[in-house]
C-alpha cells in the first residue's frame, strides 16, 4: 500500500540562525532525499507584522498568512512535525501567536484529527519537555493527535558543529523518528 501522507515541517521559532532551524533543515533534507511528501515552514521568515490582532477576524487575516496556511495547512497535509526550542521553560511566544492566528480561518481543516510529531531542542538538559507538554496540551484541544514517541533533544551544542549535526546518533535517531512517524 502507498503511503499518501504529506508532511508539514515547522521550525518553531522566529530567531534566525537557529538550532532549531538546523535540525528542522537536517529532516526536510532527509525527507527530501527520502522522495516524501514534505515541506518546511520557518517561522523565523515570516514578518511579525503579519501577525496583529486583525487575524482575529477572517477577513483581517494578512493576505500572506492565508497563502501560507493554505499551502502547509491545507486538507492534503496529514502529518505535522514541531520542532520547538526552549524558550524561558516552555515554546516561543510567536509559536503560538501563530497557531492562534491560523486558527480563526478554516479551524478544523488546520489540524483535527491530523498527526503530530514534536521535537524539543534546548542547551540545558530535559530538552524542553516542558514545553512540548505544553504545545502538546494546545494541539490536542485542536484535535491533533499527538505521535506517543516526542523527541527531548538536551545539550544541543555538545551534538551541533559549524551549523551542522555532527553526532551520528542524533542523526540516527531523527532519520528513524521521520520514518516511525511517516508510518504513524
Amino acid at each position: 500500500m502507498k503511503n499518501t501522507s504529506k508532511i508539514t515541517l515547522i521550525a518553531s521559532t522566529d530567531r534566525p540562525g537557529s538550532q532549531t532551524a538546523l535540525i528542522s533543515s537536517y529532516l526536510y533534507k532527509n525527507g527530501v532525499e527520502k522522495s516524501y511528501d514534505i515541506d518546511l515552514l520557518d517561522l523565523s521568515k515570516i514578518p511579525l507584522d503579519w501577525l496583529t490582532n486583525s487575524e482575529y477576524s477572517e477577513v483581517g487575516q494578512h493576505e500572506k498568512l492565508s497563502e501560507i496556511q493554505d499551502r502547509f495547512f491545507s486538507k492534503k497535509t496529514t502529518h505535522y512535525i514541531f520542532v520547538v526550542p526552549e524558550y524561558n521553560g516552555s515554546m516561543p511566544g510567536i509559536l503560538k501567536l501563530f497557531i492562534d492566528a491560523i486558527s480563526v480561518r478554516n479551524y478544523k481543516e488546520n489540524f483535527f484529527h491530523k498527526k503530530g510529531c514534536l521535537i524539543g531542542v534546548a542547551s540545558g538538559r530535559a530538552g524542553n519537555i516542558r514545553g512540548l507538554d505544553h504545545l502538546s496540551d494546545i494541539l490536542n484541544y485542536l484535535g491533533l493527535i499527538i505521535f506517543p514517541e516526542k523527541m527531548p533533544i538536551s545539550r544541543i551544542y555538545e551534538w551541533v558543529e559549524k551549523n551542522e549535526i555532527i553526532d551520528p546518533e542524533l542523526k540516527k535517531e531523527l532519520d528513524r523518528l521521520l520514518d516511525d512517524f511517516r508510518r504513524f
